[in-house]
């Protein structure tokens, strides 16, 4: 049988007297040799593997961190099971608990680094409730595994284009996709906005070391959109990206496999940070990494009414990256449409607040005229100003996703109509029949206004 091999490095956490007095156990019980010289194997692993976890985490190192963690918490509780059946009076299981208090207590640490200290804490609890009756448990699985020796890093390495990653999702422009800023109907204001504080530090950056030099004027940590559903948070985004000519990938955090896991999402949200800077470093490009419904990553850790150490652990993993992101030639910009429920460090390091409500009439314009336009029988409205007009003012107060729905049901009562070109008057049911879609968005602006000091509010 192959198992991990790691080095010996460095002393850390587990309670030496103990682990020695059932090391010299192990060794003396001559009736089990091939058994307890395996157990003193998986033990000098699992030893070593906490060593180079702080070791991971002292550097920073979450490709390690991540790789050295799983290993420690399946070896673990497994071990100290087997120990307190073997060997009930040395109590194992309860002066390892205590150690690791102990431990966490003095690093007094309260950043996402020492996050294994209380899984590991958790899992030997855990198993202390659920421990069988004298039973010896079964070996992990893992440790069948053949030719592991190392971690393996996904992200690209020095002077490699790596296009694929599990941990995140590139955007690919289709043929929809928005083209730039000339995709974006109205909207004036959010667009000198973006292209002040986004696009001129990225073309000028000789300008914008100018500007922070003479005027104190930085680009934000983070640009936060929020405001009802449906407003085209995702479409200005990808624009954006249009516009600039940077890529931008969407972390994939709670949808990515092991999410489920202990510690899984805050996991995934490393492992993605960390392909998305070695990317724009091997590549020499800023690049924008978007969080879309950004309250499921960063739930609210105040009152508990909506948060779990899952949730806690997931915030406590981002916020250093919002710190440190815009260093690393990220720009980083979130989404959502319940503002209230994120996480108010988060909000804080978002430092750009801007309000994406209703579209007016030349952002309706143009969604209808891009969602008309991806059937043959609707480009000669979409061509046709006056008639476009008329629904373009029947359709006030939907949101873009609501119009992108409203020319679908217009399209079924054309091609019913003896298959015709759509038509403005195609319109007018779908629009009578579906008032209930319209956002409330005088709820959103009274429930979920950001505060006025310091936030940026405008409307768009």
């Amino acid at each position: 049988m192959r198992i991990y091999s790691i080095s010996n490095n460095i002393n850390f956490g587990y309670n030496r007297d103990l682990n020695e007095k059932v090391k010299s156990r192990l060794k003396n019980d001559t009736k089990n040799q091939e058994v307890n010289a395996q157990i003193l194997q998986l033990n000098e692993i699992c030893n070593n593997a906490e060593d180079k976890l702080k070791e991971a985490s002292l550097k920073n190192d979450w490709v390690s961190m991540s790789y050295y963690e799983d290993m420690f918490n399946t070896l673990k509780p497994y071990l100290a099971n087997q120990f307190v059946v073997m060997y009930p009076k040395l109590n194992y299981r309860q002066k390892e608990i205590e150690t690791y208090k102990q431990e966490l207590t003095e690093l007094n640490n309260e950043s996402s680094e020492y996050e294994w200290l209380e899984n590991v804490i958790e899992n030997l609890q855990i198993d202390e409730i659920f421990a069988g009756e004298g039973e010896i448990p079964e070996a992990p699985d893992i440790f069948m595994l053949s030719d592991v020796n190392e971690p393996v890093n996904d992200a690209p390495a020095e002077n490699e284009t790596q296009e694929v990653s599990d941990y995140v999702e590139k955007f690919e422009p289709n043929a929809f996709s928005p083209k730039g800023f000339d995709s974006l109907g109205g909207m004036k204001e959010l667009k000198e906005t973006l292209t002040d504080k986004i696009i001129l530090p990225l073309k000028n950056p000789e300008l914008a070391k100018l500007d922070e030099i003479e005027y104190g004027k930085k680009a934000p940590r983070g640009f936060l959109f929020y405001g009802p559903p449906g407003c085209g948070k995702t479409y200005i985004t990808q624009a954006l990206a249009a516009e600039a000519g940077v890529p931008m990938f969407k972390p994939k955090v709670i949808d990515n496999e092991g999410a489920s896991y202990v510690n899984g999402a805050a996991t995934n949200m490393k492992m993605a940070y960390e392909y998305i800077k070695n990317y724009a470093k091997n590549n020499n490009t800023p690049v924008i990494m978007f969080f879309d419904e950004m309250e499921s990553l960063a739930a609210n850790r105040e009152g508990g009414s909506t948060g779990s150490k899952e949730d806690d652990k997931l915030v406590s993993t981002l916020l250093p990256i919002l710190e440190e992101a815009r260093g690393n030639n990220i720009i980083v910009i979130g989404a959502t449409n319940k503002y209230e429920l994120l996480d108010d460090a988060v909000k804080s390091r978002m430092e750009d607040k801007t309000y994406i409500g209703l579209p007016d009439d030349d952002t309706r314009e143009r969604v209808l005229k891009i969602h008309l336009s991806k059937f043959s029988k609707g480009k000669a409205l979409a061509e046709d100003a006056e008639a476009l007009a008329k629904v373009v003012k029947i359709t006030h107060g939907f949101s873009n996703r609501d119009i992108s729905i409203l020319v679908d049901k217009a399209a079924t009562i054309a091609r019913k109509n003896g298959r015709r070109d759509i038509k403005a008057e195609d319109f007018i049911k779908p629009v009578k029949e579906n008032q209930n879609m319209k956002v409330k968005e005088q709820w959103y602006k009274d429930n979920q206004s950001v505060p006025s000091a310091g936030f940026n509010t405008k409307s768009v």
